[in-house]
């Protein structure tokens, strides 16, 4: 074979295998686009517009019931596997109802909170994280010297808990549905998506007295500060 014919019979050779492989790289990342990802995997709040614009995914509010005796404030949403804010929907706490009320107070709901995908699958998991008040004089007493974003403590007189709820069906489109949270005194928590323009308390509120509480300790499962490392949002005077 002359020097010739050996340089073009390696081209060829040479040709054939850029093109098997820019063929490989485009079904490689014809893959990767059909992939389908799940929005939890970018975080459970409404995000950016794309998820507005979502046909599959709703803008719900996450409401709260408080049964316990002490102030309820940040709660969080987050996908079971994650352990960052980043990945989370802002939920609503509540305030500790005062003995003489009649009835349990709705708070929160009809918000813009949970990204909502109807094609979850349910029964689904969520994780939630929530912030409370354990004593309400040493929460005041550190109120002005207390930094969440560069102190990894939790602030004095507070604990920050972790629960989970399963929520056994979704939300119904073209229904006035929020998630609900409930807090009991036992530390466990419940939620559900219900209608918000009717009762959906789950305790009498005369029997209040009558549920376990939990004692000697702030949560089941108690958390770090979850603020720590965050970026402080810039305050407008």
């Amino acid at each position: 074979m002359s020097a010739r014919e050996n340089a073009r019979s390696t081209l060829s050779r040479s040709s054939r295998k850029t093109s098997v492989l820019l063929s490989l790289l485009v079904a490689a990342a014809l893959m990767v686009g059909c992939k389908k990802t799940d929005p939890a995997d970018e975080g459970l709040g409404p995000g950016e517009l794309a998820k507005w614009n979502d046909s599959n995914i709703d803008i719900l509010g996450v409401g709260a019931y408080n049964y316990t005796d002490y102030d309820i404030y940040d709660v969080f949403l987050l996908p079971p596997d994650k352990n960052d804010l980043q990945f989370a929907a802002d939920g609503h706490g509540s305030r500790a109802i005062a003995r003489d009320e009649e009835k349990w107070a709705l708070e929160g709901a009809s918000g813009a909170n949970l990204a909502w995908d109807y094609r979850w699958a349910t029964p689904r998991k969520f994780k939630v994280w929530w912030f409370r008040i354990v004593d309400m004089a040493a929460y005041h007493a550190s109120g002005g010297k207390y930094d969440k974003y560069t102190m990894k403590e939790t602030q004095p007189g507070t604990a920050w808990c972790e629960g989970a709820i399963v929520v056994t069906r979704g939300p119904v489109k073209g229904k006035h549905e929020d998630l609900i949270l409930h807090f009991y005194p036992d530390g466990h928590i419940e939620g559900a998506f219900e209608e918000v323009n009717g009762p959906v308390s789950k305790v009498d509120i005369k029997k209040r007295d009558e549920l376990p509480v939990l004692k000697d300790r702030p949560c089941l499962k108690e958390i770090p500060n979850p603020y720590f490392g965050k970026k402080k949002p810039i305050q407008m005077n």
